[in-house]
């Protein structure tokens, strides 16, 4: 049963408001003065307070005001009441954040009808509460994929959440751990977990930092996209930039690894750029955003290359076409990638 607290010191006005009240089928308590309201309210937490604006010891806004500084995140419905009406009373309670005023004599029909509605509104403020955090629950979990401008795109829905996709032109970035396999029969499955985990969270960053989007995490490494689904004119410099970033980022980790006589983390980076399938597959139950085609396997392919390179960082011809910030690029042989009927011309890059 809702409770409303009633602040009114006239006892005629208190007794029959009472009467009124519980007749509606609320659960009522009263007191006399500002003071006993505000000691009443530090210990119950009625659904709706009814307070007269002149009370003996303090003026009853004393009591809205305490009302709003001890809100939750779901404001109290509170009403004010006084003989006094006019336009300036009626501006300074709804100000200071009366849900209305109420002349006296009060019309109880009319009161009746602001009672509900004051509880409708609590119900609505309720049911957006619980739907914004329901949306924070879905963003923070989709920042963990994709970059915060896309997430908004995502979630306004800028982004088909239907089977289906599109070929857009992206780069595709492959970022792989070398001896994981070691590494997870050394240390034991969890502390390679918790160990990967660390490592990625800060890889993650720098592909959201750049524009990037994380398709999937390999176990041993990370498929990253750039343009995906919505393309820019500057994703393959992005991708290259992400690249040189991760490429500081483990060269620093590994001199603190090797100066605490840890052995250092071997990587490589291969990024293709091309036309690809960007889009959600599975079924109507169980459905992923995916990206595939050549580029995504000659990402792949030219990642598999860093194992026998100076360098770990390549890239194919598009992604150097395309632009790319200023580093060292080196031209590598034309290659013959597995799966692929056409050379490819490579390009070994690094800070």
């Amino acid at each position: 049963m809702q409770k409303i607290l009633i602040v009114e010191d006239e006892v005629v006005q208190r007794t029959a408001l009472e009467a009124y009240v519980k007749a509606w089928g609320y659960q009522v308590d009263t007191v006399d003065t500002a003071t006993g309201a505000i000691a009443y309210l530090t210990r119950n937490e009625p659904d709706m307070v009814i307070i007269d604006l002149h009370l003996p010891d303090n003026p009853g806004m004393e009591v809205l005001k305490h009302i709003r500084d001890t809100d939750g995140p779901i404001p109290m419905p509170v009403f004010m009441t006084s003989a006094e009406d006019s336009p300036e009373i009626r501006i300074v309670c709804m100000s200071t954040g009366a849900d209305d005023f109420l002349p006296k004599p009060l019309n109880f029909a009319e009161l009746s009808m602001k009672i509900q509605q004051g509880f409708e509104r609590v119900d609505y403020r309720r049911q957006i509460r619980e739907l914004n955090l329901k949306l924070e629950r879905e963003k923070k979990s989709l920042q963990r994929y994709f970059s915060d401008d896309l997430v908004e795109k995502i979630l306004n829905e800028e982004v088909s959440t239907e089977l289906g996709g599109a070929i857009i032109e992206a780069s595709i970035m492959f970022f792989d751990i070398r001896g994981s396999t070691t590494m997870a029969e050394k240390i034991g499955p969890q502390a390679y977990a918790e160990r990967i985990s660390r490592l990625f969270a800060d890889l993650m960053d720098i592909i959201f930092d750049n524009g990037g989007s994380i398709n999937e995490l390999l176990g041993d490494g990370i498929l990253a996209t750039f343009g995906c689904p919505f393309p820019k004119e500057a994703d393959a410099a992005n991708s290259v930039r992400a690249a040189l970033a991760i490429e500081s980022h483990m060269t620093q980790l590994n001199r603190k690894r090797e100066e605490a006589g840890k052995v250092p983390y071997g990587f490589g980076i291969g990024i293709a750029r091309g036309k690809i399938f960007a889009g959600n597959i599975g079924s109507e139950r169980m459905i992923k955003f995916a990206v595939m085609g050549d580029s995504v396997n000659t990402a792949a392919r030219i990642q598999d290359l860093t194992k026998d390179s100076a360098f770990n960082i390549i890239v194919d011809e598009n992604t150097v076409t395309a632009g790319y910030p200023t580093c060292e690029k080196h031209e590598l042989t034309t290659t013959q990638l597995r799966g692929k009927n056409e050379a490819v011309r490579l390009y070994g890059l690094r800070q």
